[in-house]
């Protein structure tokens, strides 16, 4: 990672952990590694239903975050949901996953990886999280 990246990835790990609404994920690995962040917000696996019963249990939070991998998959996949949460009244933020994607492209590719690489640039001292 860029070392004019690693405030902001900082910054946007303890947006993660301060949301309140429901995160969207692909699947099991990735909700741990969020979890192992801290983030307390509520998360949805994709692995368990079809897209659009997702976009319906999601549309019941008032704020939704689509964060799925980093990859061509990841990236389809957002799009789709973006598209199906669209009818909905939530506010989906989309621009946490897009400036995650952009900051570490060259580092990880999904968000599995996110715990690990916050390991290595924050050291061994979490303040709790594990």
């Amino acid at each position: 990672m860029y070392a004019e990246n690693y405030k902001r990835f900082l910054e946007l790990i303890d947006k993660l952990r301060e949301f309140e609404g429901a995160i969207i994920v692909e699947g099991p690995r990735d909700e741990v590694a969020l979890r192992n962040l801290g983030v307390r917000a509520e998360i949805i696996r994709l692995s368990r239903l079809p897209l659009v019963e997702i976009a319906l249990v999601a549309s019941r939070y008032r704020d939704v975050m689509i964060l799925t991998d980093f990859d061509k998959k990841g990236e389809e996949l957002a799009k789709k949901l973006l598209s199906y949460l669209e009818g909905y009244s939530c506010r989906v933020d989309t621009e946490t996953r897009r400036e995650l994607r952009k900051i570490l492209k060259k580092d990880i590719k999904g968000v599995e990886e996110l715990y690990g690489l916050y390991l290595s640039v924050s050291g061994p001292h979490l303040e709790g999280f594990q």
